[in-house]
């Protein structure tokens, strides 16, 4: 049985991805914030698995902050087949509009759009990259806004760091097409 990880698996694209995994018999891990919104997940994970032979859990942790990542090391697979990096979202939605003029302002907005939408995902391929199984896959979802524009939002929803990480990625992994 094949141990996959999903950030941001409570709700949405995360949710929908880990059912499949899950639905084709495959062991899921789902993280987020949210722990109620994670344990209602996971008793759909286990519905949606019906008969087959798939496993359901969760792990409540900000993907965003390292020392939560290490923290949430000792619950997560000891060995990963599939990442799936899907945390993050607009956090322009839980703060008043930045005011023209106020740089501190659009500095704080477009730290916390990096951090939910990129430095999530480097950080949890990082602390995940020695449990990557040998032929191991890693899976980065975006947001359409990186093409259509949304502000800071936008601009860290397109993951742009995500090729420079790869490349950064131990040269055992990268050879093997992770």
């Amino acid at each position: 049985m094949r141990q996959i990880v999903v950030t941001g698996g409570g709700t949405g694209i995360g949710l929908a991805v880990a059912v499949e995994f899950v639905r084709a018999g495959d062991s899921v891990t789902i993280t987020g914030r949210r722990e109620h919104v994670l344990k209602e997940a996971a008793g759909r994970l286990a519905t949606a698995a019906g008969c087959s032979t798939g496993a359901a859990g969760y792990v409540c942790f900000d993907a965003s902050d390292p020392a939560g990542v290490c923290a949430a090391l000792e619950l997560l697979p000891a060995c990963v087949d599939v990442l799936v990096n899907n945390a993050g979202g607009n956090t322009d939605f839980d703060r008043e509009p930045v005011r023209d003029g106020d740089l501190a302002g659009v500095a704080a907005a477009w730290r916390a759009n990096l951090d939910a939408n990129l430095l999530s995902a480097v950080l949890v391929t990082a602390a995940l990259t020695p449990r990557l199984a040998r032929d191991a896959r890693i899976i980065s979802f975006s947001s359409i806004a990186a093409r259509r524009g949304a502000g800071s939002y936008g601009a860290a929803a397109h993951r742009a760091g995500h090729p420079r990480q790869r490349r950064r990625l131990p040269r055992p992994v990268r050879r093997s097409g992770r």
